[in-house]
């Protein structure tokens, strides 16, 4: 998973597939893969600190592979984790995903759950 939501990869994401597009002496030209194609690969948390950043992140990577997160060990995460995606006008079922169903999944399999 990557911190952060995606930490700043959806934010340069365009940059990123204008020098795939023109600057193949820039890039990987072996890689036949879009940059745009990895969006919804990986997993990525909830941890952004801004509603416009977290609908952005859900956006681009959808709501099946965004996990909540707290920062944990670290002091700088919510004082209550997940009170952002409550806070988000996101259905009870994406909030439900992204609360706990999407961990569950990439822990344990898809429908896995804990306890």
């Amino acid at each position: 998973a990557i911190a952060h939501g995606g930490g700043s990869f959806p934010a340069t994401l365009g940059r990123i597939q204008h020098g795939f597009d023109v600057r193949p002496d820039l890039v990987a030209v072996d890689n036949a893969v879009p940059p745009t194609e990895y969006l919804g690969k990986f997993w990525v948390d909830s941890l952004v600190h801004d509603p416009h950043d977290l609908a952005n992140v859900l956006r681009l990577v959808g709501e099946d592979k965004i996990a909540v997160g707290s920062d944990y060990p670290y002091p700088l995460g919510e004082a209550v984790p997940g009170d952002l995606v409550r806070s988000m006008p996101w259905s009870d079922a994406v909030k439900a995903k992204v609360l706990r169903q999407n961990a569950e999944a990439w822990l344990y399999g898809k429908g896995g759950k804990v306890g």
